[in-house]
């Protein structure tokens, strides 16, 4: 495969619980050793570092107190910092001490909670067996507390590590699972982004039809919700199916349709995969420039949202594109005429 074709859904894919924990009023004080605090955040933005400093110094004065449930609740929202800017290994560490905070005590959202943000750290690292173990854990627990909600997303978690897994069957079989629980628990978004999910797997099988009415289904939700987001991830993955399936024409329209809405949103990532989407239907229609103008915009952006993979996908596709002998002459010719 020369590209993803599509983007990823939006919602569920290791989607961190960000909620608070409620533990126990008092709890004991760890006699063990205390937790190590997370590394400098030297790899943030300026204005994160800021937080992670007021962080660190809110940390330590939990640890001087020995405030387990403190050091859970600040824990969870340095791992929480630590992901948002795309530093998986730190936040699994700080996510990995809350796991191991929380175990002493008998709150089972809590560990649910914990094991969930530590399996999409998991996950965000390629550790998919180690997420999957996470995830499973924490499902039995969520079904403990009722929150059908978080059950539903930790299905859909486990669904999405499937489908990174090329297991369709069992990314399925979660997500069929997960559909309903969204739909009691009245969560749109949730039931959107599986639909979204679901259309992937069926786009991988190459089932055009069902594919479209599973994304056709999820966009018709988005939209009276105003998630742009979701929207144009959705119609992203439509404009795949379109150029999967010989209507490159049609591709680019939703591609071009969804490439302004990932810009309003700042999706750097998903401004990419767009435009390296847009490079490959060119490319099937036989419009090597257009093509090379596409491929040539996402690099930068790849770039900017630290998607290493990405960004050598666009590269190899500007490969192919040269590679063509026909190609070639045509942008020899366009490199003359400029």
């Amino acid at each position: 495969m020369l590209s993803r074709p599509l983007v990823a859904s939006t919602t569920l894919a290791s989607t961190l619980i960000l909620s608070s924990f409620t533990l126990a009023a008092q709890l004991p004080a760890q006699n063990a050793s205390l937790p190590d605090l997370p590394r400098p955040a030297s790899s943030l933005p300026p204005d994160a570092q800021s937080k992670m400093t007021q962080l660190r110094q809110n940390l330590k004065a939990a640890i001087e107190a020995k405030d387990t449930h403190a050091q859970s609740v600040i824990l969870n929202s340095i791992g929480a910092l630590y992901y948002a800017h795309r530093d998986a290994v730190d936040a699994m560490e700080a996510f990995s001490q809350v796991l191991t905070i929380v175990r002493k005590f008998s709150q089972p959202a809590a560990e649910a909670t914990a094991l969930c943000n530590l399996g999409s750290s998991q996950f965000a690292l390629g550790h998919a067996e180690e997420a999957l173990d996470a995830y499973k854990r924490a499902l039995p627990l969520w079904r403990q507390t009722g929150n059908k909600d978080h059950e539903a997303a930790t299905l859909g978690d486990l669904a999405e590590v499937f489908r990174a897994l090329n297991d369709s069957d069992e990314a399925l079989r979660f997500n069929l699972q997960s559909l309903p629980l969204h739909i009691q628990a009245g969560n749109r978004t949730g039931q959107a982004a599986v639909l979204n999910n679901i259309g992937l797997i069926y786009f991988a099988r190459r089932d055009r039809k069902k594919a479209l009415n599973y994304f056709t289904q999820a966009i018709a939700i988005y939209r009276p919700l105003g998630d742009k987001a979701g929207e144009a991830t959705t119609l992203n993955n439509i404009g795949g199916v379109y150029n999967q399936f010989g209507d490159g024409r049609k591709a680019i329209d939703l591609f071009s349709t969804a490439l302004p809405i990932f810009k309003e949103t700042h999706d750097q990532k998903a401004q990419a995969n767009t435009l390296n989407n847009m490079g490959l239907a060119y490319a099937h229609l036989g419009d090597p420039m257009h093509a090379l103008d596409c491929y040539n915009q996402a690099l930068p952006a790849y770039r900017e949202a630290g998607d290493q993979a990405g960004f050598e996908a666009a590269t190899r596709n500007i490969r192919m594109l040269y590679e063509d002998r026909r190609n070639r002459t045509a942008l020899a010719a366009s490199s003359r005429a400029n």
